[in-house]
């Protein structure tokens, strides 16, 4: 066998292109399992479509038989509503026992009736109420008994002595089976009576709403998938109330009883002979009234689609298979040749054995796709190792992992935050230390660093920390509260922690250069761990280090190892009863002595700072639970701003013992005001409480901080509404407030440009400079003289 391009191998004559045609035939039994696949995936995508087909149905079936069931249920409700009516109940009563002022006011009866049948009228045809064999009240007037229903409207199943007995009935509400109704001789409708009474002044009202059938029809059908769907609904006594189709038939092979057995216990839907007709039927039983809805669509509806999947599939195959078949021999013939060309060289440097020259060949052919599958194997095997270790290396992963163990939780796969802090920080020793820097900035910073540039200066403390902690050992930080950074140490045992302290020592003497009084710097160290899941148990002894320094002493170092910590803290039934004593007599300097005792009592016993977040947390609850049994809630507090009680506030800011003390205590007294006797609600926006601010404030330092507390929410908060508010950043409004200010001061004026930004609040000329030209796109003095020629034209 000779074919062009293909050189014929030597020592494999008598077999020529042997290799060749292996090759094609490997490829070539690719083309079976498309076949296969095929076949597979036309069962699978019918079976699929018929599950989708079969979902589709059951779920609007279910949501028509929800819309009925909602149109039930406000007929009962607006019944109920009726006979509970004040009115009603005053003037509703027989006919022998009314007096003269009852009668000249019945004329309301038919009013109430109409504003309720208004209510109900998209699906209900008419409503009426009677409580005697004498007068029957509807929306259009009172008629007689006896004429109402014969003449004005006439049931077929219900005559007049029906509805007299009605009077004595002891069920408050009853839905009929369907009726024709003929109305006033001329209209006949199909409806379905829903009966309620009630006992009014020792005698029974009975209040009939009529519920058009049509109306349920139109429900179903409108839900339908197909327009060849039909529907069945049975009431509760498997009476039809709907069969518009008529599959139901008495002495046929579908009656009300067999239905209803076929689907006991079933899933909702199944496939149904019905009239020579295959149908997948769907059921769903209302739980509210008892009915049950049938939907019976065509099987011939599914098999449309179906057709359409087989015929696409066998082209599909069809043109796989005949593109297998190029593919296969254009891909042989291009990885024969540089098989050949390998093989002719081994050729040319190896001499072939004598008397197995065959076998030799045969085997050679198979080590080469060996060799061809190994490097593919290794190929696949660096991808995956690859995108498994590019996956690990993000800092996003890291950040997050990070978040997640100072919170107190744990992760699974530990393994692989080790692996990603190796990789991409040069954490390759053993264990962790967490340790904590807390910047307590002054009055001082925040009146002499512009609000709009101290975040430029915390982003620029956060690089000092980690340069100067990463030229001892390798390390992580991220700002995880306030102006607290979270300084994560990789070392190989407790000794080292020891060895951390002059890299501590040179950081505090570079920051104590504060000649200015700009802040106070407190490091506090945790504990060593080995484990990564210890990272937030080394947190929070850092955190409770910090929570313990000498507030007297402006740099120091807190070390977690050289106290005892308790990691639980005592609250107890007998502290919440008293918090709870005081806050229903209203007694505000009682809760805060007993909340001051509670902090007192646990602070001497040295718990952790985590443990004292969640004391304040508890009473937090004792509040929560206090306005639960009062039916309020904490939004219901007379001012807009969000607690220091929850994890957010938690995850933001540093809360000292005083500070969460101050915030538990003016909670229980906004409890306590909130549930005097005639105390109102405050209303109003916190957007327009911050501009209000702003505006009033403007000459006056405005840092978020200041802001933040002045609303009682958190900077990320406060930042946030108001950008989500109004689309604008709360620097940039504060900044156009002071420009339109200083507009103003140059437009009619003469004071120097100096003394116009302090007067608008900003203190450094060339600060003012740089925002007032941001803003305008000029200069004070370029403003003021064009202001002043277009004031010389006019």
């Amino acid at each position: 066998m000779n074919m062009p391009g293909i050189k014929q191998i030597s020592g494999m004559r008598g077999k020529p292109n042997r290799l060749f045609l292996t090759i094609l035939c490997y490829f070539l039994s690719l083309l079976i399992p498309i076949v296969i696949i095929g076949v597979s995936e036309y069962a699978y995508s019918v079976r699929i479509m018929k599950n989708e087909f079969n979902e589709r149905i059951s779920t609007n079936l279910e949501s028509a038989a929800k819309t009925v069931d909602s149109y039930l249920k406000t007929t009962q409700e607006t019944g109920v509503n009726l006979l509970y009516d004040e009115t009603v109940r005053t003037l509703l009563m027989p006919k022998e026992m009314q007096s003269l002022e009852v009668r000249a006011e019945l004329w309301r009866l038919p009013r109430i009736l109409l504003r309720n049948e208004n209510i109900i009228s998209h699906f209900a045809d008419s409503m009426f109420v009677y409580t005697d064999n004498q007068d029957v009240y509807v929306s259009g007037g009172v008629n007689y008994f006896d004429s109402f229903f014969s003449n004005m409207y006439k049931y077929d199943k219900y005559d007049t002595g029906y509805w007299m007995s009605k009077q004595s009935s002891d069920k408050s509400i009853e839905l009929l089976p369907a009726s024709r109704v003929v109305q006033e001789k001329v209209n006949v409708k199909q409806v379905i009576p829903v009966v309620m009474t009630n006992r009014i002044r020792n005698h029974i009202a009975v209040m009939v709403v009529n519920i058009a059938v049509q109306t349920i029809e139109k429900t179903l059908k409108g839900g339908a998938v197909f327009d060849s769907t039909g529907f069945i609904v049975l009431d509760g006594n498997s009476n039809a109330l709907y069969d518009a189709n008529g599959y139901l038939n008495p002495n046929g092979s579908l009656t009300a009883d067999r239905l209803n057995a076929l689907f006991e216990g079933s899933d909702g839907s199944k496939e149904l002979e019905v009239g020579g007709r295959r149908y997948a039927a769907a059921q769903v039983k209302s739980d509210s009234y008892g009915w049950s809805y049938y939907s019976f669509t065509p099987l011939a509806e599914f098999n449309h689609y179906t057709v359409g999947i087989l015929q696409m599939t066998l082209l599909l195959c069809v043109v796989l298979m005949v593109m297998g078949i190029l593919f296969s021999f254009m891909f042989s013939l291009r990885i024969y040749n540089p098989i050949r060309n390998i093989r002719d060289i081994i050729e040319r440097k190896n001499v072939p054995a004598s008397g197995g020259e065959h076998e030799h060949e045969a085997g050679a052919a198979f080590n080469e796709f060996e060799l061809i599958r190994r490097g593919i194997d290794r190929m696949s095997h660096s991808r995956e190792e690859y995108k498994v270790k590019y996956d690990k290396q993000t800092s996003e992963y890291v950040e997050y992992s990070l978040l997640f163990l100072l919170k107190g939780h744990t992760i699974n796969q530990e393994e692989i935050l080790r692996e990603t802090l190796k990789a991409d920080f040069g954490f390759n020793r053993s264990g962790f230390v967490c340790c904590t820097v807390f910047f307590d900035f002054k009055e001082a910073f925040y009146k002499d660093i512009q609000d709009t540039e101290r975040g430029p200066i915390i982003n620029g403390i956060k690089k000092i920390v980690w340069n100067l902690l990463g030229s001892q050992a390798p390390c992580y930080i991220l700002e995880h509260r306030q102006h607290v950074f979270v300084c994560l140490i990789n070392i190989d045992g407790p000794h080292e922690t020891g060895l951390l302290h002059p890299a501590f020592q040179r950081m505090l003497a570079i920051f104590e250069y504060d000649i200015r009084m700009y802040y106070d710097m407190t490091i506090g160290i945790g504990k060593f761990y080995t484990d990564a899941n210890d990272i937030g148990a080394s947190y929070n002894e850092a955190m409770t280090a910090v929570s313990k320094r000498d507030k007297e002493q402006r740099f120091q170092i807190v070390d977690s190892n050289q106290m005892s910590i308790e990691n639980s803290y005592r609250y107890s039934l007998h502290d919440e009863q008293k918090i709870l004593n005081f806050l229903k007599l209203g007694d505000v300097p009682a809760v805060r002595e007993v909340v001051a005792d509670i902090a007192e009592s646990n602070a001497q016993r040295s718990i952790s700072y985590e443990h004292m977040l969640r004391l304040f947390k508890e009473m937090y609850v004792t509040g929560i639970r206090f306005l639960a049994e009062k039916g309020l809630s904490v939004s219901q507090l007379e001012l807009e701003r969000e607690l220091p009680f929850d994890s957010r506030a938690f995850d933001e800011s540093f809360l000292g013992t005083k500070e969460l003390e101050l915030a538990i205590c003016e909670f229980f007294t906004r409890i306590i005001e909130l549930t005097k006797p005639g105390k109102g609600q405050k209303s109003g926006s916190l957007v327009s409480l911050i501009e209000q601010y702003i505006r009033e404030h403007y000459t006056q330092d405005l840092g978020l901080e200041q802001i933040a507390d002045r609303m009682g929410v958190s900077v990320k908060y406060v930042s946030r509404v108001f950008k989500d508010k109004t689309g604008e950043y709360l620097t940039d409004y504060i900044n156009r407030v002071r420009i339109e200010k200083a507009k103003e001061l140059l437009a009619q004026t003469e004071l120097r440009v100096n003394d116009i930004a302090e007067n608008v609040g900003i203190h450094s000329r060339t600060t003012f400079l740089r925002v007032f030209k941001k803003v305008e796109g000029v200069s004070p003095n370029e403003y003021r003289t064009l202001h002043k020629k277009i004031k010389g034209f006019e």
